[in-house]
């Protein structure tokens, strides 16, 4: 074997490992990378999912409106939560139409929400819908 076979094969073989490297790479890159968030350690509230979309709060069951009623309480008396979590109880799981009723609180009340669904913690980042034109 000459020394030009050999370069020749040893620059196929490094362009074959780099794209098996890059072909590794292809899902984060595609989904953008891993996001890291800052979790905090504890939570200023922790608010349950209870049935008939009710949630429970330090005990109490309180429908959406009276959550929210509870939330403009605190308002009332400067004393509005940071961060806030959103979990499964033994009683419900979290489903879309908490999810809703949690953003509506998030964005009225501009807390850091964090969800946490099966063992899984999610930021949730609420944004308003888009007025539709007539």
């Amino acid at each position: 074997m000459n020394l030009r076979s050999f370069v020749v094969r040893l620059g196929g073989a490094a362009m074959l490992a780099s794209m098996f490297a890059l072909t590794a790479c292809n899902g984060i890159v595609r989904r953008g990378g891993e996001t890291t968030v800052n979790v905090p350690q504890q939570y200023d509230m922790t608010i349950g999912v209870a049935k008939d979309s009710q949630f429970s709060l330090d005990g109490a069951i309180l429908s959406a409106p009276d959550l929210e009623a509870h939330f403009r309480y605190l308002q009332e008396q400067k004393q509005l939560p940071k961060t806030v979590l959103l979990e499964d109880t033994d009683a419900a799981k979290v489903n879309n139409k908490a999810l809703e009723e949690f953003a509506s609180l998030q964005l009225a009340f501009h807390f850091t929400g964090y969800v946490m669904h099966k063992g899984k913690l999610t930021l949730m980042s609420a944004v308003e819908a888009p007025e539709k034109k007539k």
